[in-house]
């Protein structure tokens, strides 16, 4: 024998608010025209003050960056400036070295690089180091461990754009 489901004798009671929203909306809109109509107020007046005003904020602000970069700028020569430039470019350069011959040394495997086990690889918690690679050097890093020989490896691919 089926049992049947008990419906619930209650009906769903619609709130005040849900019920008669549109005629709420309706009437503060209708009651706010009124308000413009016979209140004096200068509206497009006080829209152009704040808008003015907000535009020359932002002007003083770029002003003010502007000035603290031309007083950075002052007390180094053009020789320093040229200095870190080339040090910098050097740095980028080590960088994508290292990103290369990480690809090349930690390939893609799905099976242990020590005892051939296929399928065998446990993804496991990734330590500082790696999270920081996979920051600074824009790689995904997995860290494996098998479940044979227990031995831990790397996988590091390129990250997907």
């Amino acid at each position: 024998m089926k049992r049947k489901r008990k419906k619930s004798n209650s009906k769903k009671e619609v709130s005040f608010l849900k019920e008669y929203n549109f005629e709420i909306t309706v009437f503060v809109i209708f009651v706010l025209g009124v308000f413009l109509l016979v209140e004096k107020m200068e509206i497009t007046q006080t829209l152009f003050k704040v808008i003015k005003a907000t535009i020359f904020l932002f002007a003083d602000l770029i002003k003010a960056i502007r000035d603290s970069i031309y007083d950075a700028l002052g007390w180094i020569e053009l020789s320093d400036l040229v200095g870190v430039i080339l040090i910098l470019f050097a740095l980028y350069l080590i960088a994508l070295r290292i990103r290369i011959r990480l690809l090349m040394l930690y390939p893609k495997n799905t099976e242990c690089q020590y005892c051939d086990n296929k399928n065998k690889l446990k993804r496991i918690r990734k330590k500082l180091k790696h999270r920081i690679i996979h920051f600074a050097l824009r790689l995904r890093v997995y860290y494996y461990q098998c479940d044979n020989c227990y031995k831990k490896q790397l996988i590091i691919i390129t990250k997907k754009r």
